[in-house]
């Protein structure tokens, strides 16, 4: 399998803390990119890659990235309308030399109250986002560094919400339940001690 141009796993964790400006809040630039990879590929990590690995990799080799399969294109009637082999798309594919984005030509051959209602489908809308991601990161508009004059987020809150990013949900639910099922045993243990206590002062 070819090696996909990106950053290494190093300088992915140190450029996880470096914190940004993204959608209009200060964050650390893990919680971008972990934003970004969900809401393009659907998932946290793409062919092994960190989201830093992968935010970086587009900023840096756009070429390159732009034959990756990784737009996500759930709806089936969608990608054959767009001729789209498997759920997930290269942004190149996306572009025709004559006919320029696609999105903008489906329905042609419809009349005009249909074709609207094509390009207008929640699918379509959902797929038109993800693209406009990928050209804000490229054209350097999707986050912007934290201006010198942005007071920072304390050390502590940037750990933590790095350590959110890389749990999985399945993690936390199976925590939640372990604190629950302790919480009940917990109960019932002083129920027990507080009964037997009860009894002995009879």
């Amino acid at each position: 399998m070819r090696s996909i141009e990106t950053i290494n796993a190093v300088k992915a964790s140190e450029v996880a803390r470096e914190q940004v400006v993204w959608n209009g809040q200060l964050c650390p630039f893990s919680t971008c990119a972990l934003d970004f990879l969900k809401s393009v590929y659907g998932q946290s990590s793409y062919k092994g890659l960190s989201p830093e690995q992968v935010v970086y990799g587009w900023m840096l080799r756009p070429e390159v990235w732009k034959e990756e399969p990784m737009i996500l294109i759930p709806d089936a009637d969608l990608r054959r309308q767009l001729q789209i082999e498997g759920d997930y798309a290269r942004f190149s594919e996306l572009f025709d030399d004559t006919l320029g984005y696609k999105l903008n030509t489906l329905g042609s051959d419809l009349p005009e109250p249909m074709r609207q209602l094509v390009r207008q489908s929640s699918a379509a809308v959902s797929l038109d986002e993800r693209v406009g991601e990928i050209i804000l990161l490229t054209r350097g508009q999707l986050f912007q560094p934290r201006p010198v004059e942005m007071a920072p987020l304390p050390s502590w809150r940037v750990e933590a919400e790095i350590l959110w990013n890389h749990t999985s949900m399945s993690f936390v639910l199976l925590a939640i339940a372990a604190a629950v099922l302790f919480f009940f045993s917990l109960r019932k243990i002083i129920a027990k001690v507080r009964s037997k206590a009860r009894l002995r002062s009879l």
